[in-house]
């Protein structure tokens, strides 16, 4: 199956990232076609950063119902592929954008920390970290329609419970309803590619301004 609006989507994202200098660890491009989705997952390039996060990835998800909605709503499509697939136009999915970003921390700065007699000191530290994380996001996201989760793992030594895995994860759905022309959609998207990219490195500060301190 093909999807020239997101193939075209995703080679705008990679010309404005070059525009501003970024520089991701990763741009992958998936298929999959079993649920006839298609991706595009970028990794920043944080190198530098003593925030405690290793890697912020952002991960732009489409589908087959999403592209021929957008495709029988611009300007200029009527050769789309997918505007013969009555079944795929019959879905009642508007054309939106998936977006989610994720934080990933560093679990060995955990792992490590002195527990100090102090069996639940790791899981105590990451528990304090996330709760001041959160505030610190309900501030500054205050009425923004976005979901934010956290995706811990916790796993077990001879010294207690720790956490082996800490990842941040916000979710949003970005609306291309009503835009009739592709290169609105390109403007669009740029403008919601650079609130995530400002999105990104703020969360990174606020991460290392909320760290506890080692015990």
């Amino acid at each position: 199956m093909t999807y020239p609006i997101f193939d075209s989507i995703i080679k705008n994202i990679e010309k404005e990232i070059a525009r501003k200098a970024v520089k991701p660890t990763k741009f992958r491009v998936w298929k999959d076609s079993t649920i006839h989705a298609i991706g595009l997952e970028l990794a920043l390039n944080i190198e530098g950063h003593t925030s405690g996060i290793k890697e912020v990835t952002i991960n732009f998800d489409w589908d087959s119902f999403r592209e021929a909605k957008l495709a029988r709503q611009l300007e200029g499509m009527k050769k789309h592929p997918l505007l013969s697939r009555k079944q795929l136009l019959e879905s009642r999915l508007s054309p939106t954008l998936d977006i989610e970003t994720a934080w990933h921390f560093d679990e060995q700065q955990i792992i490590n920390l002195s527990l100090n007699g102090n069996a639940d000191a790791r899981i105590d530290y990451a528990s304090s970290w996330m709760n001041a994380l959160n505030q610190e996001i309900a501030r500054i996201t205050n009425g923004e329609r976005t979901i934010n989760r956290w995706h811990i793992e916790i796993e077990g030594d001879r010294h207690g419970k720790y956490v082996s895995s800490m990842c941040l994860l916000t979710y949003q759905q970005y609306s291309l309803e009503d835009i009739k022309h592709l290169n609105d959609v390109h403007t669009s998207v740029n403008q919601k590619l650079q609130q995530i990219l400002n999105r990104s490195l703020r969360i990174l500060e606020l991460a290392g301004r909320t760290r506890p301190a080692a015990a």
